[in-house]
């Protein structure tokens, strides 16, 4: 999938998943505490059952095709896994594992450090599914409309809402100037690619510069005054649901607390 389209999919998504009309409020509740537990949780186990347990419920409640659901997970997975591997390989205390000699030192990998690069996988993953949960089956006008009821400073959620818009709309350009310059034999070489990308990040800064400009004149052709207006009609969130979702998380707690030996703290 180009990345031009995955703005256009992720809010189709937010806005046609079976989903959808359910309440914000009840989303991202679930989503975040599940989030904050999950990152936070001593033991692999718990980040395993939010996972397990967001993915179900975006592939059989929400109907998110599994294949692009496995997409978006798949760009910050891969990161993800680097990172993980580095921290088995060059951190932890205590029992060693395996140790390379060298002549000018000794490379040391502990045991400590594979378990401990396991469990932040698991624990960023968790939350990584949390996210995309939330993203998948709320728009971001639900979101904002929920922050500014939730008393959060106008100012932060409307640059968060022009910045989640431009990050796809920069993508998008960086990826045009991006063929173009291969059109123009500008992949080459390694001096030619570097100064390449040196070009392209340099114009995109100045796009950036000039969108945000075009912006800021356009709202204020259409009346802004510091103030998106949208329409609030957001359906109430539900008791039962409420309630569902503080048992699913006091479950998750005693989960961490019963297994908390497998984990590393």
């Amino acid at each position: 999938m180009a990345h031009s389209d995955l703005y256009a999919q992720i809010d189709r998504y937010a806005y046609t998943n079976a989903l959808a009309k359910s309440s914000p409020v009840t989303k991202m509740l679930f989503a975040l505490s599940a989030l904050v537990i999950s990152v936070s949780s001593p033991s692999p186990a718990v980040p395993i059952i939010v996972f397990a347990t967001t993915t179900i419920l975006l592939l059989q409640r929400a109907k998110i095709p599994a294949h692009f659901y496995l997409e978006v997970l798949a760009y910050p997975t891969l990161m993800l896994t680097a990172s993980c591997f580095v921290i088995a390989l060059f951190f932890g205390t205590g029992e060693a594992l395996t140790q390379i000699a060298f002549p000018w030192f000794t490379w040391t990998i502990f045991k400590n450090g594979i378990t401990l690069s396991v469990t932040t996988f698991l624990r960023v993953e968790g939350g990584l599914s949390c996210l995309f949960f939330l993203v998948l089956t709320t728009s971001i006008t639900d979101i904002f409309i929920t922050l500014r009821r939730a008393r959060v400073p106008k100012v932060l959620i409307e640059m968060s809402l022009l910045i989640y818009r431009y990050i796809f709309v920069f993508i998008e350009v960086a990826e045009k100037m991006n063929t173009a310059q291969k059109l123009r034999l500008g992949h080459t070489g390694w001096i030619r690619r570097i100064r390449s990308l040196a070009l392209l990040s340099g114009n995109l800064f100045i796009r950036t510069l000039e969108q945000g400009e075009r912006t800021l004149t356009a709202m204020n052709a259409r009346g802004y005054d510091g103030n998106i207006r949208v329409l609030e009609d957001l359906p109430p969130a539900r008791k039962t649901a409420l309630i569902g979702i503080i048992v699913f998380d006091v479950a998750l707690v005693l989960a961490a607390l019963l297994t908390m030996n497998i984990g590393v703290v």
